[in-house]
C-alpha cells in the first residue's frame, strides 16, 4: 500500500470510528445503522459534507462529430444551440479520442483501459468515483441507457443490461436499465417494477421501496435525536430529512403525472400539464430523445434526493444504429436508417443536426438539475468513443464538460490538442477527488487546469 493510499485509508478509519462513537452517543445501534443505509447518510453528512454533496453524471454519445465541424458556429451551430442556455457553464471542446478511437471498447472511452480488477482504470471513471462519492447513498451509482440494448434496441431482453457499454467496475462489465419505465420504478416506487417484455415474472419490491419503509420507522427515532443536536446540525438533519419525506410522499400515482408531465414539457422540464404515458414500455415514449430526457429526470431526481452521488447515461451504443428521423419535431430527415449510416452517405451534412439532436438530452439534463438546485454542485461530462465519425479516426472529437460549481472556470468551446482521457483529471478535480492509484486512477494534467 502506498502512502497516499495509506493516509486516505487511516483518514477514512479515523472518521468511521468518531461516525460509530457519536452514533452510540445519539442512541443509534448498529443493526440500526446496517438495516438503514439513507439513515447512515443523513447522520454521515456532517463529517463528510463537502464529499456528500458533490454529485457526477457520465454521459456517452455515439460516433463522434463531423471532422472539423464540432465547434464551427460555436453556441449558435445546430450541433452546440440546445446547450446555449448554459453555455457560461459549459466547456464544449474538441480533442483527440484515441481510446478506443473507433468502434467498439466504449469502455476505454470511459476511462477503464484495464479488464484487471486490481487497478484503478480497470474501473470507467464514474465507477471510479463512486468507490469515493458512494459508500453511503443506498445506491452506490445508477447505470441508465437510451436505446443502448443489443444491437442499439429501446427493449430489455434477456440478457438484460450486459450489451457492451461504458460501465465497468474493477475490470467487470456493469449492467444499465435502459428501460426509463423500470428504472423509475425500480429507483423510486413503493410497488414492484413491471416485469421485463418477455420474462413473465414480478420482479419484486423495489431497492428504493425497502429502503424507505426501514426510513419510516426511523424518522420517528430521529425525531427526538434532533433535540440532541445543535442548530447548525439540526439544520443539515432536517434537509436531509426532507429529501427522504418527499420520497414518502411518491406514489405510483404520482410518479405517473411525474413523467406525464416531463414527456410534454420539454426543455421547461415538465411543468405544462398534459402528454399520454399510460403504460410502462419504451415504445410509448415515442422517441429516443424523449426517452433521453425521461432518464435525465431520473438521474437528475436520484441525485437530488439523495439517493445516489454519480450516475450514467449511455446514448444507444457504438454503431450508432438508432435514427434521429423519428418523426417529431425535433427530428433530423436523414434519408439514411440509422445515425451510423447518415456518417457514411450524402446524409453527412446532417451530422451537426444530430449532434444537436443529442445535446437536446444534455441540455434537458442541465436544466433538471438546476431546477433540483443541485447544478453548482454537480459535474457532468460528455464523451464519445472517436473523432471524427465519418473517417474513424481520432482527432477532432466532441468532449463537453459542464458544471455549476463556482470553481469551474472552463466555459467556452475551444480544440484542445490532448488525448480526451485529460478531461477525466478535471472532473476529479472539480469533485474533489485525489488520485491515489488504487481506487482512482491518475489521468495526468487536465485539460482545463
Amino acid at each position: 500500500m502506498n502512502k497516499i493510499t495509506e493516509r486516505r485509508m487511516k483518514n477514512i478509519n479515523r472518521d468511521r470510528r468518531q461516525f460509530i462513537e457519536k452514533l452510540g452517543k445519539w442512541g443509534i445501534s448498529g443493526s440500526l445503522l446496517r438495516a438503514s443505509p439513507m439513515v447512515a447518510g443523513m447522520m454521515y453528512s456532517r463529517f463528510a459534507q463537502a464529499q456528500d454533496d458533490r454529485k457526477f453524471v457520465l454521459i456517452y454519445q455515439p460516433n463522434g462529430s463531423p471532422d472539423g465541424r464540432y465547434l464551427t458556429g460555436g453556441f449558435s451551430s445546430p450541433a452546440l444551440s440546445p446547450l446555449a442556455p448554459h453555455a457560461s457553464s459549459i466547456a464544449a471542446l474538441e480533442m483527440t479520442i484515441s481510446k478506443p478511437g473507433n468502434h467498439g471498447n466504449l469502455q476505454q472511452a470511459a476511462g477503464a483501459e484495464s479488464y484487471q480488477g486490481n487497478v484503478a482504470n480497470g474501473s470507467s471513471v464514474n465507477m471510479q468515483a463512486a468507490k469515493v462519492m458512494g459508500n453511503l447513498t443506498p445506491f452506490r451509482s445508477i447505470q441508465l441507457g437510451v436505446y443502448s440494448g443489443p444491437g442499439g434496441s429501446a427493449e430489455p431482453s434477456a440478457d438484460n443490461n450486459q450489451a457492451a457499454g461504458i460501465d465497468r467496475l474493477n475490470g467487470q462489465a456493469v449492467g444499465r436499465e435502459w428501460n426509463s419505465r423500470i428504472a423509475l420504478q425500480s429507483i423510486f416506487s413503493s410497488a414492484p417494477p413491471a416485469p421485463m417484455p418477455g420474462t413473465g415474472g414480478d420482479t419484486g419490491p423495489s431497492i428504493y421501496a425497502k429502503r424507505i419503509k426501514i426510513a419510516e420507522a426511523n424518522l420517528r427515532a430521529l425525531d427526538a435525536l434532533e433535540a440532541k443536536l445543535d442548530g447548525d446540525e439540526r439544520a443539515k438533519l432536517a434537509s436531509h430529512r426532507e429529501a427522504v419525506e418527499n420520497r414518502q410522499r411518491i406514489d405510483m400515482n404520482s410518479q405517473q403525472d411525474y413523467l406525464d408531465q416531463m414527456m410534454s414539457g420539454g426543455d421547461s422540464g415538465g411543468s405544462s400539464g398534459g402528454g399520454s404515458c399510460s403504460a410502462p414500455s419504451v415504445q410509448s415514449l415515442g422517441s429516443p430523445l424523449q426517452e433521453y430526457k425521461a432518464q435525465a429526470e431520473i438521474a437528475a431526481k436520484a441525485l437530488s434526493c439523495g439517493l445516489t452521488n454519480v450516475a450514467s447515461i449511455q446514448f444507444n451504443e457504438t454503431q450508432a444504429s438508432w435514427s434521429p428521423n423519428d418523426g417529431t419535431a425535433d427530428s433530423v430527415p436523414i434519408s439514411g436508417a440509422d445515425h451510423h449510416g447518415g456518417n457514411h452517405s450524402n446524409d453527412n451534412a446532417f451530422l451537426p443536426q444530430i449532434i444537436g439532436y443529442m445535446n437536446k438530452g444534455v441540455s434537458h439534463l442541465i436544466t433538471r438539475l438546476k431546477a433540483e438546485g443541485i447544478y453548482d454542485r454537480t459535474v457532468v461530462c460528455v464523451i464519445s468513443e472517436m473523432g471524427d465519425g465519418q473517417n474513424h479516426t481520432p482527432g477532432n472529437g466532441p468532449i463537453t464538460l459542464a458544471s455549476g460549481m463556482p470553481n469551474f472556470r472552463g466555459a467556452g468551446t475551444r480544440n484542445i490538442g490532448m488525448d480526451h482521457y485529460a478531461i477525466f483529471s478535471d472532473v476529479f478535480t472539480l469533485l474533489d477527488i485525489q488520485p491515489d492509484g488504487t481506487m482512482v486512477h491518475n489521468y495526468g494534467p487536465g485539460a482545463l487546469t
